[in-house]
């Protein structure tokens, strides 16, 4: 009989984005190792974006519970949407997009919102921050864990799998396990004191939460991570538990791929270059806009041929960022931002573009990252511009027969584009030995699962 593991997961379709991806692809491929996944996850959380149309393409076996989740962001989103309304100039509103930064960059900026906003949003967060501890998604934890054992009652299961973010996916399967005797594992996608794109957290929840998480370490039976720098990182933070840390990639499903048609760019001709993703911190944006700008000021007859994409979310700063770059003095005409599409138009996308770009920030913290997006693009073969500093993730790109790396410096930068257009690699295999294939990720997932079950087992005979 197979094994049964339920799996914590917050974040799941229909919310999109390249986390979920992780316990999504490990939920459709234990199967075939022998593990049939229960997913308990958020009924209606207030996470964006949404991509309803990865819920439709769930393995239509398997079982999906959803616990109510009271969150903050909920209210916060309604009060936010009545102070635009409130805030917005007499006859204001966004410009018309024509497919450059200003439109994502208006939305946002000053020219539609009084300057009110930006504080009263910072209030905010840090009045959240303050009161929901360990997250904002607490409020989900009663409910889950009472579902959770609901559903053991009824089907018993062997084992039990959470992931990181949020931290009360950890909160939730660790008083499941510790409820009801079942072994742990412990999954952290990132990092999760340290985490430098996380918001600074007050002092008292700081502390706090290092002792909670020094205790979600020393419980699990296994803990997992998602870079091999991560777990080296959590080693030397907690040296007695590393016998039982293993490292476990994110990936790609070239299952995906199939039926997918390579989408034309919405800007016929030239060299297409897309960074499919949400945009975080502007110092690396800048950096990279900055290094286009120097290609284009000492190659002027580039100006024609590159022309940049970015699909995905992009935040205040970032939007603010683009709109400084999008004037025909500038980089109006090369660099375009797109918004948030569902994933198979992402992948079709990625699969029409002549080269992927990855960006990650020049910050402490930044070496344990590989990103789940790079991971992603090796399913296409393509050349890869990777703008980020030395850690695990350019060390995965330095490997492939089309990778190239930059420092996140516009010299570096201009350089590293240069290469790329006058001698562009052709693609190659990227993962030959399938190392970052969703399926055999999914069983090693499978195999930490036999581990803590039959030990667990010998546990059990030795008592008795």
């Amino acid at each position: 009989m197979p094994g049964r593991v339920l799996m914590v997961a917050y974040a799941f379709p229909p919310v999109a984005g390249v986390g979920v991806q992780r316990t999504l692809k490990y939920a459709t491929y234990l199967p075939r190792s022998g593990w049939e996944p229960v997913v308990l996850t958020a009924r209606n959380p207030g996470l964006s974006p949404r991509d309803d149309e990865s819920e439709r393409s769930l393995p239509p076996d398997l079982i999906v519970e959803r616990a109510f989740s009271p969150e903050p962001v909920k209210l916060r989103n309604a009060m936010g949407h009545v102070a635009r309304t409130m805030m917005r100039r007499p006859g204001g509103g966004a410009r018309e997009g024509n497919g450059s930064a200003a439109p994502a960059a208006a939305s946002h900026s000053g020219g539609t919102r009084a300057p009110l906003g930006g504080p009263l949003r910072s209030m905010w967060g840090q009045a959240i921050r303050l009161t929901f501890f360990p997250d904002e998604e607490v409020g989900w934890v009663p409910f889950a864990i009472r579902r959770g054992l609901e559903i053991h009652r009824r089907t018993p299961v062997d084992a039990v799998y959470s992931t990181l973010a949020p931290v009360s996916c950890h909160l939730v399967a660790g008083m499941i396990a510790h409820r009801t005797g079942l072994p742990w594992i412990a999954d952290y996608r990132d990092p999760w004191m340290g985490n430098m794109l996380a918001a600074p957290l007050p002092a008292v929840h700081a502390r706090l939460q290092r002792s909670i998480e020094a205790r979600f370490v020393q419980l699990a039976d296994r803990s997992v991570f998602a870079t091999d720098a991560l777990m080296a990182a959590y080693g030397d933070r907690y040296p007695q538990a590393v016998g039982r840390f293993r490292a476990i990639p994110n990936g790609y499903d070239r299952s995906e791929l199939i039926g997918i048609e390579p989408a034309a760019p919405p800007r016929p001709g030239g060299f297409h270059l897309l960074y499919a993703g949400s945009l975080y911190r502007p110092n690396e944006l800048e950096a990279f806009l900055l290094g286009v700008e120097l290609l284009l000021d000492r190659r002027p007859d580039l100006r024609d041929r590159l022309r940049v994409d970015f699909l995905g979310r992009v935040n205040e700063p970032n939007s603010r960022l683009a709109a400084q770059f999008d004037t025909p003095e500038r980089l109006r005409g090369v660099v375009s931002y797109e918004g948030f599409v569902s994933h198979s138009k992402a992948l079709a996308r990625m699969a029409g573009a002549d080269a992927l770009l990855q960006l990650m920030p020049d910050m402490p913290g930044a070496e344990v990252f590989v990103g789940g997006k790079l991971v992603e693009y090796l399913a296409f073969d393509r050349p890869i511009l990777a703008v980020m500093p030395r850690g695990d993730g350019r060390a995965l790109v330095e490997r492939l027969p089309t990778g190239i790396v930059a420092d996140v410096e516009p010299g570096s930068v201009a350089a590293a584009l240069e290469r790329l257009l006058d001698r562009t690699p052709a693609p190659a295999p990227a993962d030959p030995e399938g190392r970052y294939d969703r399926v055999n990720l999914a069983g090693q997932l499978a195999r930490l699962l036999d581990e803590v079950v039959s030990e667990g087992q010998s546990r059990r005979s030795s008592a008795g």
